[in-house]
Formats: C-alpha cells, structure tokens, sequence
C-alpha cells in the first residue's frame, strides 16, 4: 500500500512541476536558463531523490550524449535558423552561435527522460553496467563534433545543410527510433507512454519559451508551421522535437547504454 502510494505520489508531482514551470516562465518572464532549470533540473532532483541510485548511470549517459551532439545539432541549428536562442546570459557562445543554455538544456532533458524511464518502468532495478555498445556511441558522437569543427575551420560551406531541422529529424531521430522499434517491438508501449508525457511537458515549454521570447525560429526552410492557441512553430518542431526525440532518446539508451 505504502509503495502504490508513493508511485502516485511520483506521478502527481510530475505532472504539476512542468505547470509550475510554465506558470513561474509566463509570470514572471524568466529567461531561458532559469525555464530550463524548471521544467527539466527540477524534475531530475526529485527523481534523483526518489531514487538515487539511478543518476550516476543516467547522467554519463545524458553527458555522452547531449554535449556532443549539441555541439553539431544547436550550433548548426542556429547557423541554418532553424532555432536561434536570440539572448544568453553567458559570455560567449559555442562556435560564436550556440548558447550555453542549449547545452544545458539538451543535458538537462536527456537525463529526465532516462531518469523518468528508469523510474518508473524499471524502479531503477536492472543494475548499473553500462553496456560495452557505449564504444559505438562515442564513435558516433565523435564524428558529428570533428563534422562541425571542420566546417567551422576549413570549410564553412559544410555547415550550411538545406532543410537543416528535418535533416536531423530524419538521420537522428527517426531513423533509429524506427530501426530500434522494428528490432525490439516489445518497447514500443513504454516507448509511446513515455512520449506521451514529454510531449505535454514539450509542448508546455514550448508555448512558454515562445511567450517570452526565449527562441525563435527564421528560416523558412522548413515543411510547414502549425498554430497552436496563437503560437506559430515549424512541423517539425512538432513531429520530431515533442513527439519523437524522447523516444528517439532512450532508443539510443538501450542500444548503447543498457543491457
């Protein structure tokens, strides 16, 4: 009885924090580093607390990762308009484009989603090895840094990619999401259920970043836009960041990462 209490316990308070964050955002205008810390820090520190020994995996994990792969998706991102982050308040920017905060922000979202996976379907359960596939990922990410500084170096051109955001849809989010899933169909219900939650919390920071103008997207090279409640955003912001990326996300941890 004490344990189904406390799981519902967990479930409310993940449910409430991303409304808080979004009420503290809207209220008060918060910036983009403060909103991060609300809708993903926050969250991570309750389930860490929850369940402690889940985080050290799970934040090697969301570091290999997220700073990597920030370094070629944000910096490129912004470089293409795809999505620009117009103000910071750090003192420099990655390859003189991306903010700090897009990194903190892609750690902060990858460990909550491994966090979230970890809790609430495993209970934190399965033991903390990491798989000896990490290598693979390493790989991958390193080739996606040496691509960008390259391009930022020798030749720029490389970094300009038409379609940007779909581009990276297609090669980093749903082609091994779609690979894993056919392999492993067995994941596909935790998969979607946790989708389905991070797409409320997506969707929740997206409204409030755009409210306050914590990002913007210029280019024009994208699929189409769709308009939310008097939000405009690029399709695929829609598909691939808030319905696809978590799954996409923990597809990439149970290749690389978990057993």
């Amino acid at each position: 009885m004490k344990r189904k209490f406390k799981k519902t316990l967990d479930v409310v308070v993940i449910i409430l924090l991303p409304l808080i964050a979004m009420f503290v955002t809207c209220v008060f205008k918060t910036n983009l580093f403060i909103s991060t810390m609300l809708f993903f820090a926050v969250p991570c520190i309750y389930l860490t607390i929850q369940n402690p020994h889940i985080f050290p995996k799970s934040f090697a994990f969301s570091f290999l990762l997220s700073f990597p792969l920030s370094l070629f998706v944000d910096a490129l991102a912004a470089i293409n308009g795809s999505w620009v982050i117009p103000t910071t308040i750090f003192p420099f920017k990655f390859f003189n484009v991306a903010t700090v905060e897009v990194y903190l922000f892609g750690l902060f979202w990858v460990l909550f989603a491994v966090l979230f996976y970890e809790h609430f379907f495993y209970d934190g359960k399965r033991g903390d090895k990491t798989s000896s596939h990490i290598k693979y990922l390493t790989w991958i990410c390193v080739v996606f840094v040496l691509y960008t500084v390259i391009g930022y170096f020798f030749n720029e051109a490389l970094l300009h990619i038409p379609y940007f955001y779909l581009f990276c849809g297609i090669v980093l989010v749903m082609t091994p999401l779609v690979i894993f899933l056919v392999r492993h169909p067995n994941y596909m219900v935790k998969f979607a259920t946790e989708s389905l939650y991070f797409f409320f919390v997506m969707l929740a920071f997206e409204i409030s970043a755009l409210y306050t103008n914590q990002w913007i997207f210029p280019t024009t090279e994208v699929l189409g836009t769709v308009d939310f409640v008097g939000f405009k955003f690029p399709i695929e912001e829609f598909v691939i960041w808030m319905l696809c990326a978590t799954a996409a996300t923990l597809s990439y941890y149970e290749m690389f990462d978990d057993n």
